[in-house]
């Protein structure tokens, strides 16, 4: 349970403390983790990454408000010790031709399988999202069929998000939400994993005027999709074979060893609790065979129905 969060700012005009986005953004989404907070930005060229072992609320991100695209993160950590910075996200990456940075939502559970076939080479980092970074370098190159073969190879739980050195952003939809809204007449995208967060977020930002008048429109985004935001405001859309590696198994989570059930259950009920539901709700609907990322979706958009 992570958070992502993040915008690709292409409009003409430079957005006035674009800043207080992100830091709305990282606060609204520090509800899906405290643990650890980070972003990535693109600063003369370079992969900037700011992130510390604090919660968003205690973290005032500054940079400039010229900068194109961002990509967030807030931890909810499940491998990999939290104190230790490297093992936050978002993860710095290279190949030859663009250098990137990715934050995952979710959980792999054959990042050590990974790491034997494809000879990924050892690391401090012990966080299961690295293999990902990893198998990207192994590649060597940044594109679409790469990040295809990534996400083809990881099994589990995830969303990626990836912003490249030259102010792309690749958004890899598996079976954890994302949520994505573009303000047309400003030139900006921002997205964050679930509506309610965007939404919130948003509010407290000059954006709320837009939304105000209806002047959005909401990207949709599928299980097995691949959505580049380029720089210059376009959309280019692939597709990977994604498979639902639980469903296959017929097993839950936590039967899979990717959680520790009783954990991950309490901390599922305190998110709940901050979203006006009770531990009992949390019992009958597990009881009612329901997964934990299920009920975690679950809560999230039960307000919209």
């Amino acid at each position: 349970m992570c958070g992502l969060f993040g915008f690709l700012n292409y409009g003409k005009n430079s957005v006035k403390n674009l800043s207080v986005i992100t830091n709305a953004l990282a606060e609204e989404a520090a509800v899906r983790g405290t643990d650890a907070t980070g972003i990535a930005f693109v600063n003369k060229n370079e992969i900037c990454i700011l992130k510390d072992a604090k919660s968003a609320y205690q973290i005032n991100f500054k940079h400039r408000d010229n900068i194109k695209a961002l990509i967030g993160h807030t931890r909810h950590s499940t491998q990999g010790d939290k104190k230790k910075n490297y093992n936050n996200h978002p993860f710095a990456g290279k190949c030859k031709n663009l250098s990137f940075a990715l934050a995952h939502n979710g959980v792999l559970i054959n990042d050590a399988e990974l790491k034997k076939t494809y000879n990924l080479p050892n690391t401090n980092i012990e966080t299961d999202s690295y293999a990902a970074v990893q198998l990207l370098e192994k590649e060597n190159i940044l594109n679409a069929d790469s990040i295809q073969r990534m996400a083809e190879r990881t099994e589990g739980s995830f969303s990626f998000s990836i912003l490249d050195s030259d102010d792309n952003i690749w958004l890899v939809k598996g079976d954890s939400p994302l949520c994505i809204l573009h303000f047309k007449n400003i030139g900006i995208y921002v997205y964050a994993s679930t509506e309610e967060i965007l939404w919130k977020a948003l509010i407290e930002t000059g954006l709320f005027s837009e939304i105000k008048a209806g002047n959005y429109e909401e990207i949709a985004i599928r299980e097995g999709d691949i959505l580049k935001i380029q720089n210059n405001g376009m959309l280019k859309r692939y597709t990977f074979n994604y498979t639902d590696y639980i469903s296959l198994k017929k097993c839950s989570w936590w039967d899979c060893g990717i959680y520790d059930n009783i954990s991950y259950i309490d901390d599922l009920k305190t998110v709940a609790a901050m979203q006006g539901y009770s531990a009992e709700d949390i019992d009958c609907l597990i009881d009612g065979g329901f997964t934990p990322e299920e009920i975690e979706e679950y809560i999230y958009c039960m307000d919209e129905v």
